[in-house]
């Protein structure tokens, strides 16, 4: 199965600006379900210097530099990738075994240390009672309790679109029973990490007839198993994510998967503008 993904961004600014250096985020991650075909990025004006990288965490980003000023930016990508129909994404053991809700911790000393990031966080008490409780319900079993917490949230939250950015507030979201993917996602993991699991954050594109339009552009969870690597999974839907889902960008910090991030110089005001449109091609 083949997908192919059209990404337009548009900056326009009042006046004329100085942009700072700007980070870019399109490539799609490494996968072992995925395959990148095709990768073309364009921008108007052509920035005068750019440089692939990885960044901390491995995602490839993209690094551009502007000599003069500009008071608009276009930034096109067209994205190719294959991937593997049926793919089992449960073809693994949990080990050691371990289970939620014990005085055992899930990961070795060392992994501890190394996912500090990826473990901090401070829900509320009434936060903490649901988790619990959902816990108690699947006997402490991993597996069974992600599938019950993310189903969960998918049928008693409100689920909504939303194209401004927001602060996250994993406690107003949990209050409201509302929020788009993004709050969602963010409350989801600060209750994986209230168990005593890693949880990232990601960022990326979905071909999921489960979600209206709009969703093209999306944000889901990944958590991390031991003996399985990092395992998504996706609030919004209620589901484990499958081969219909192209991450991006995966950090501890939602704002380290913005696609585009950068500064700049000018008194001005900026307006954002997007479009993604995704084809799906069988092979």
């Amino acid at each position: 199965m083949i997908f192919k993904i059209w990404h337009h961004t548009r900056y326009l600014y009042s006046h004329k600006v100085f942009l700072e250096p700007h980070y870019l985020r399109f490539k799609p991650l490494q996968k072992s379900y995925l395959t990148l075909n095709h990768f073309h990025l364009k921008m108007d004006p052509e920035p005068v210097g750019l440089s692939f990288a990885s960044d901390a965490e491995n995602n490839p980003i993209t690094q551009i530099w502007f000599n003069d000023q500009i008071d608009s930016l276009d930034i096109d990508v067209q994205i190719e990738v294959s991937v593997t129909e049926d793919y089992d994404f449960f073809s693994f053991i949990l080990d050691p075994y371990c289970k939620l809700g014990t005085r055992e911790p899930v990961y070795s000393q060392t992994l501890s240390d190394f996912f500090k990031p990826y473990l901090k966080g401070e829900v509320s008490g009434k936060i903490k009672s649901y988790v619990d409780t959902i816990i108690r319900k699947n006997d402490g079993e991993i597996i069974p309790t992600l599938f019950s917490l993310t189903d969960h949230i998918y049928r008693e939250w409100e689920h909504h679109l939303v194209i401004e950015t927001s602060e996250l507030d994993s406690e107003n979201c949990f209050r409201e029973k509302a929020g788009s993917c993004r709050d969602l996602s963010w409350m989801l993991i600060e209750m994986l990490r209230y168990t005593g699991l890693a949880a990232r954050y990601v960022s990326g594109y979905t071909y999921n007839d489960e979600l209206d339009d709009g969703h093209e552009l999306h944000a889901w969870v990944e958590v991390y198993l031991p003996g399985a690597g990092w395992i998504g999974i996706d609030p919004s839907a209620g589901i484990f994510v499958h081969e219909k889902y192209i991450p991006v960008s995966a950090s501890f910090n939602p704002a380290n998967t913005m696609p585009v991030t950068g500064n700049f110089r000018g008194n001005a005001n900026s307006k954002m503008e997007t479009h993604v449109s995704i084809e799906q091609i069988d092979d």
